[in-house]
């Protein structure tokens, strides 16, 4: 068993921190509290090559396709700012997505421009009455002679204002029967779309929204793989989207730890810098340790789906441990600085405020437990099973 990195893998993760330390963090701050997407930032993580790690031999500026790796520039890049590395997550699936399951048209139409960070293809997933159980999913796509019309409501939709298109998954209708769930690629462009914004405490310059369509008419190619295996098929991303967020949390969280350790070993009370007292060293110390097994739990999740092994069990589980210990030791972090960690002149709360999000994102703690239980007593065990 190896624990160590490939020269090709440290030298991405060397790239990707020098760029987050000197262009991203002296930022943050000013970026976190804005609605404003910078795009410029993210065309510049374009330039590092981090957007075509997943998006097929054509786009991957490594020889082959590295999930780890694509979890060490997401690190890397939380660490300096939360926001830039959650932009980049959608990303890394959707160009997987194009790329494995896109036809010819919508690959040449979106796939390029989705790795130079030109342009943003949102998900569109979560539902007013439904969000993890995509049995509830009512919009509907109704087959026709030339493609789909495509009705229904999506919500929680990151960054919606900026993205040219959609992703998004529908019960497919033909013939008047229902097929099963498909996932499509829909322009957000044409008539019958509208939009709404939703007002967040974090992750604002990823502003969610709300979008309806109403009878949108797509191509027939506009379908990524078959119908009526969106989760089978084209959806398995999460399995590596989940460890990917799990770092975005870790990556922010160990930045806190990292400041805190340095305030608390030059701030003295009662004759004694801080760092001498067990109740400031001994919480510091715990919090380093779960970061750390999170942080293992999710490159192991990332290293099997590199070598294809089974995962979606791993997965689930830095998906619910890691973003939880995660925002517990940004928590402590902020109260370990005391008046001054409280104040917005320092970055700890709108850090706590950004990261709470990963613990919902791609499912609730609750989703990802029935996840691992599902895959420990197998799915006659689970809630939503069929008596």
């Amino acid at each position: 068993m190896q624990f160590g990195l490939t020269e090709t893998q440290e030298e991405l993760r060397e790239a990707v921190r020098s760029f987050a330390t000197q262009r991203l963090a002296p930022g943050y701050l000013e970026r976190a509290r804005s609605d404003r997407f910078d795009w410029d930032i993210h065309r510049s993580v374009a330039e590092l090559g981090v957007f075509g790690l997943l998006a097929g031999p054509d786009h991957n500026p490594l020889p082959e396709e590295d999930f780890v790796a694509a979890g060490l520039a997401i690190e890397e890049l939380a660490s300096a700012d939360f926001n830039v590395a959650n932009a980049a997550i959608p990303v890394m699936l959707m160009s997987s997505l194009l790329a494995q399951h896109g036809s010819e048209r919508v690959r040449d139409q979106y796939l390029g421009r989705l790795v130079d960070g030109s342009v943003y293809v949102a998900l569109g997933l979560t539902e007013p009455e439904c969000g993890s159980d995509v049995s509830a999913i009512t919009t509907t796509a109704t087959a026709t002679e030339d493609g789909y019309v495509i009705s229904g409501e999506k919500t929680s939709v990151t960054m919606l204002p900026e993205a040219e298109a959609i992703v998004l998954v529908a019960r497919t209708v033909r013939d008047g029967l229902d097929v099963g769930a498909s996932a499509f690629l829909v322009p957000l462009d044409g008539s019958g779309i509208s939009k709404s914004p939703i007002e967040d405490p974090g992750w604002k310059p990823l502003a969610r929204g709300i979008l309806s369509l109403d009878r949108v008419e797509v191509a027939a190619d506009a379908l990524l793989g078959q119908e009526g295996v969106a989760f089978r098929q084209v959806l398995n991303g999460f399995d590596f989207t989940r460890p990917l967020l799990a770092l975005t949390g870790i990556g922010c969280a160990q930045v806190c730890i990292d400041e805190t350790v340095e305030y608390v070993s030059q701030r003295s009370t009662f004759g004694s810098p801080l760092a001498k007292y067990e109740g400031i060293s001994f919480p510091l110390a715990e919090h380093a340790t779960h970061l750390q097994a999170a942080r293992l739990l999710c490159y192991s999740a990332l290293w099997h789906r590199t070598v294809d092994r089974k995962h979606t069990a791993l997965a689930a589980m830095t998906k619910w441990y890691g973003p939880l210990h995660a925002g517990q030791a940004i928590k402590e972090c902020l109260l370990l600085h005391g008046n001054f960690g409280y104040s917005s002149e320092f970055p700890f709360e709108q850090r706590l405020r950004d990261v709470l999000s990963v613990e919902i994102a791609d499912g609730t703690a609750q989703i990802q437990k029935i996840i691992i239980a599902r895959e420990l007593f197998g799915r006659q065990f689970v809630p939503y099973a069929k008596k």
